[in-house]
C-alpha cells in the first residue's frame, strides 16, 4: 500500500513575492509559476500545495525571523515541504523610505537562513527582480552576484532571473510604481523562472499518489 503523503511549496519573499499589483491573478508570479508548472506535467494540481508567504516591506533578516515557524504551523502528517526563498528589493532597495541595508550583512544573513532552510527540506533561491530605479538596481545587481557566489559554494539550486527580467522592455513597462509587476510582468516572472532546468528540478515530483 502506497504511503500518503502531500507536496507543498513554501515560498517566502516580501510584497514583490506577494503579488501586490498583479490586479488579474491573486499571489502574482507564484500563482502563476504554479499553473505554469501543473500544465508542464511536473505535478498534480490538486493536491499539491503551493504557500505563497510573501509579506509586503519584509527585508532578509525578516524573513530569517519567521520561515521556519511559517512552515512548522502548517505541518502535517505526509507534508514534503520544498522551500523557496526571493529575497533582497527590500534591503536594496528600501522601499519603506529608509537607507538601504549593507550587502555584506544582508548576505550573511541570508547564508544562515539558507544554511537552516537547507537542513529541513530541498531549498532554491531565487534572485530578486529589478526595479526601475537606477541606483537601486545597481545594488540590486551586487546582492543578485553575491547571491549567485553564496549558493555556488553551498552548493544551493540558484535561479537566476535578474537579468533576464532587466533586459525585458516588456517587463520593465510593467513596473507601474517603480517595484511591482502587473499582471504581465508577473507572467513574465513566472515563465522566466519555469524556463531554467533549477526551478523544473525544484518543482518536479515523481507524480506518486498523494492526499490532500
Amino acid at each position: 500500500m502506497s504511503r500518503a503523503f502531500t507536496h507543498a511549496w513554501f515560498f517566502f519573499g516580501d510584497s514583490l513575492t506577494l503579488g501586490v499589483n498583479d490586479c488579474r491573478m491573486p499571489g502574482g508570479w507564484v500563482s502563476r509559476l504554479a499553473l505554469l508548472g501543473r500544465e508542464a506535467g511536473l505535478y498534480r494540481l490538486p493536491p499539491a500545495t503551493f504557500y505563497n508567504l510573501g509579506a509586503r516591506r519584509q527585508n532578509v533578516a525578516d524573513l530569517a525571523r519567521r520561515w521556519r515557524q511559517e512552515v512548522d504551523c502548517r505541518q502535517m502528517p505526509g507534508l514534503v515541504p520544498r522551500l523557496a526563498f526571493c529575497a533582497g528589493v527590500v534591503d536594496m532597495a528600501s522601499p519603506g523610505g529608509g537607507q538601504p541595508a549593507a550587502l555584506v550583512k544582508t548576505a550573511r544573513i541570508l547564508r544562515a537562513m539558507l544554511t537552516e532552510a537547507a537542513s529541513l527540506a530541498p531549498t532554491l533561491l531565487i534572485s530578486p527582480p529589478p526595479v526601475a530605479d537606477a541606483e537601486a538596481r545597481r545594488r540590486i545587481e551586487s546582492l543578485n552576484e553575491a547571491q549567485a557566489e553564496l549558493c555556488a559554494a553551498m552548493a544551493l539550486p540558484f535561479a537566476n532571473i535578474h537579468a533576464t527580467l532587466a533586459a525585458s522592455r516588456a517587463y520593465m513597462d510593467d513596473l507601474s510604481d517603480g517595484l511591482h509587476p502587473g499582471p504581465e510582468g508577473c507572467a513574465i516572472m513566472a515563465e522566466t523562472l519555469l524556463s531554467q532546468k533549477v526551478v523544473q528540478d525544484f518543482l518536479r515530483t515523481d507524480m506518486e499518489p498523494e492526499v490532500a
